[in-house]
């Protein structure tokens, strides 16, 4: 029972899924995930280069969770724009997008403990005179920071836009659902019933009958005498045309 009212069909579904909202998200993601890689790049050079600091969870994660970005937006672009009454699809891009948001959480958790300095040099990956030149490059440290600020940001938008999207699905779905529940009931009101706008006949088996004509009182019928009848001639004349029984009588 649950097979058939738990999954909605595809065209409850494309009635309400928001294609243009959806391709919104997709549209702005992508932009943010290009954004944020960009800005992670720019981290590890400078880590590694200017102030020899090699945080390497931090940089790893980065790479994982734009990886996982591209991969959702490109799914909702093709959800969008190809095969909207797909509610697997639909699903897939869900969970892409559900791996989108925690990620962004992770590297969410990383440039928060970085700006706050909860990142400790023993958690990294360094050497002593790195630790010495990290500390002593005040104004390259200071861009450090900036960029990575400007990283959180972009997280934080990732995040938003994939809480976005499942909201959309679950509320997609549920109302598809629904509408699948209601649709069945409304076909068998008509049951052994006339549906409107419905030709007898079609869908259906019907009888036609005749009426019956009613029976007429015999009426009587003076004849004159050159119609005389013969000997063999029944004395009650049934006409053809209205089924009336006629009574002859002779008169001379």
């Amino acid at each position: 029972m649950c097979a058939n009212s738990c999954w909605p069909n595809g065209q409850s579904w494309k009635h309400y899924w928001p294609g243009r909202i959806v391709s919104l998200i997709a549209v702005v993601q992508l932009l943010v995930s290009f954004a944020v890689v960009g800005l992670h790049i720019a981290i590890v050079t400078i880590g590694l280069v200017s102030l020899c600091a090699v945080f390497m969870s931090w940089y790893v994660i980065g790479f994982i969770c734009w990886g996982v970005s591209m991969t959702c937006w490109i799914s909702m672009f093709c959800v969008s724009c190809c095969n909207r009454s797909s509610v697997a699809c639909a699903t897939y891009v869900m969970i892409t997008n559900v791996l989108t948001f925690i990620f962004a959480a992770v590297l969410i958790s990383f440039d928060n403990n970085f700006i706050n300095g909860l990142l400790p040099p023993n958690s990294v990956t360094i050497s002593l005179d790195c630790i010495t030149s990290y500390q002593n490059t005040g104004n390259m440290s200071s861009i450090f920071l900036g960029i990575t600020k400007g990283q959180l940001a972009g997280a934080v938008i990732m995040l938003v836009l994939s809480l976005l999207f499942i909201a959309i699905y679950i509320y997609v779905y549920i109302r598809a659902v629904l509408d699948d529940e209601h649709r069945p009931n409304d076909d068998l009101r008509w049951t052994g019933q006339h549906a409107p706008n419905q030709i007898p006949g079609y869908g259906m088996s019907t009888q036609h009958t005749t009426p019956a004509l009613p029976l007429q009182p015999a009426q009587t019928v003076y004849l004159k005498s050159n119609n005389a009848r013969y000997g063999n001639q029944p004395p009650d004349i049934i006409c053809p045309s209205c089924g009336a029984a006629l009574k002859v009588i002779e008169q001379f």
